[in-house]
């Protein structure tokens, strides 16, 4: 569905399937690492244009040091150049966590949305993906319909969220898109002209929701690792906020693994 010229040229935030696929049921645990004490935990894993995409974690003497998204490059290869105007966007996939990093850090699933002509503010213009990781469950993203137009106390240092006025939807107040949330971006975003990728936070009811690595195809597609700087974010009940986020590459697998660590 298209929803006017305007909005297709500077707003796209819809893309690919028009529905959430449902939640994928774990495959078999991966061997461990026994050289640090680690072992790879179960996998959680859903199809993103025809690619197979999971979550997954590691555990060190019972603890949850780390959990990962993998993104194969068949998914960057084979997403689609343009896409149908919906609105609310829909997720390409919504992919859940294990109950040990549910238990654990608070966060409940990632999702992924493609952007192929991009989207406001101006730097985002370009094809780029987003990669929502919550910490609230899905029942509660899937209930943010942005009338509660409250923003929050503080944000981290160094970000900003502004009001967009997109026609014909009107102002979204801290560019507050229904079934995500209010969007805090760092503040450099607003003027750069060279943006690659970011770290942004999700906020709802003026509490954080969601953190979210927002990387453009163009830099995904150098296959090199990378890595992005997780803010400080207020203490949120029952959430552990990750210390460090990797993108690491591997040839051997042809794909990423998003990767946040403790």
């Amino acid at each position: 569905m298209r929803i006017g010229l305007a909005l297709s040229t500077v707003f796209c935030f819809a893309a690919g399937a028009a529905t959430i696929p449902a939640f994928a049921a774990g495959v078999q645990p991966k061997s461990g690492d026994t050289a640090h004490s680690e072992s790879a935990a179960a996998e959680q894993c859903g199809t993103v244009f025809g690619a197979k995409v999971c979550t997954s974690y590691r555990l060190e003497a019972g603890k949850v040091t780390q959990f990962s998204l993998r993104v194969p490059i068949a998914l960057l290869d084979q997403a689609p150049a343009t896409a149908p105007m919906v609105w609310p966007p829909k997720a390409d996939a919504a992919i859940p966590f294990a109950d040990a990093v549910k238990d654990q850090t608070g966060f409940t699933f990632s999702n992924i949305y493609w952007n192929p002509m991009g989207h406001v503010p101006e730097a985002y213009m370009v094809p780029h993906y987003d990669f929502h990781f919550y910490f609230v469950p899905p029942e509660t993203v899937a209930g943010i319909d942005c009338k509660d137009t409250n923003k929050p106390n503080a944000i981290p240092a160094g970000y900003a969220m502004p009001d967009e006025n997109i026609p014909p939807i009107g102002e979204l107040t801290g560019i507050c898109i229904p079934e995500m949330g209010m969007h805090a971006i760092p503040a450099g975003d607003l003027t750069t002209k060279t943006w690659a990728g970011s770290m942004l936070v999700g906020y709802y009811s003026g509490k954080p929701v969601f953190i979210e690595p927002m990387i453009t195809k163009a830099l995904l597609m150098k296959k090199q690792s990378f890595s992005l700087e997780i803010p400080e974010i207020a203490a949120t009940p029952n959430v552990r906020y990750p210390k460090k986020f990797n993108a690491v590459y591997s040839p051997e697998s042809a794909s990423y693994d998003f990767t946040f660590s403790y």
